[in-house]
């Protein structure tokens, strides 16, 4: 392990020396995005996917590839309207790093953390309960608990406007006075308002955390954010607070 520094900013754990390819290639792709999916986020990502797999003794290394593996290709998803989380995104992934990973994990492990990806968007709360998606392995349970760790807390609620901002989405709306929350889907292009979507996903994320890690951390971050909600219903002189989460 070594730490890969070098003209790559951000990076605050070790890294193994035959990942250094990988990261240089995301970070060429990722640091020009400004929706809040850009090369800080894999990275945060990756590191609490690595934090978390340490303490539950789960293979690091599949968990470290996927966490900054898993939004690479949400620039296509803006332009194409194609998911990148879907079949034509994890091909692409194939192709691009089947040859810079493969000869490190393995075609097994590699193709495990494939599957990590292409499930990291799955929300129980998007779900019909007669439609529920089938068991997570647990590298998918701790990708799916870190991304959603960076989506909540003073960082997500950052992220939140860098993406409503980048999708031209209003802070709020009048019907967001009247009106209940829609259902989050996240196959469907963004919509709505900034304010609607703490009510539509983000006040969701913290009961959703599958591990102990993810649960212990996502506590401070959600009671976060639940504080800065109401003060912005507040400010946003939206009526009474209809916090329930």
């Amino acid at each position: 392990m070594s730490p890969i520094k070098r003209n790559i900013p951000f990076i605050q754990i070790p890294l193994p020396e035959w990942f250094e390819p990988v990261v240089r290639t995301v970070w060429d792709k990722m640091k020009r995005d400004s929706t809040g999916h850009d090369f800080f986020h894999a990275v945060r990502v990756m590191e609490l996917a690595v934090e978390m797999s340490d303490e539950l003794a789960v293979d690091r290394e599949m968990t470290m590839t996927a966490g900054l593996l898993h939004d690479y290709y949400r620039e296509e998803e803006k332009e194409s309207g194609l998911l990148h989380y879907g079949p034509e995104a994890m091909e692409g992934l194939r192709r691009e790093f089947g040859s810079l990973i493969i000869p490190n994990l393995g075609e097994e492990r590699f193709e495990r953390m494939i599957e990590a990806i292409s499930r990291h968007e799955e929300y129980p709360f998007a779900f019909k309960a007669s439609n529920a998606p089938a068991e997570l392995s647990i590298e998918a349970q701790i990708l799916q608990d870190a991304d959603r760790l960076d989506a909540i807390g003073a960082v997500g609620i950052a992220r939140t406007f860098m993406f409503g901002g980048a999708h031209g989405l209003p802070l709020a709306e009048e019907a967001d006075r009247t009106e209940g929350p829609g259902t989050f889907d996240p196959g469907q292009r963004p919509q709505g308002s900034v304010y609607r979507h703490f009510y539509e996903k983000l006040l969701f994320l913290a009961d959703g955390m599958h591990t102990a890690p993810g649960r212990r951390i996502a506590s401070e971050r959600h009671t976060f954010l639940i504080s800065f909600l109401k003060q912005l219903e507040k400010e946003l002189s939206l009526g009474t607070p209809t916090i329930t989460h």
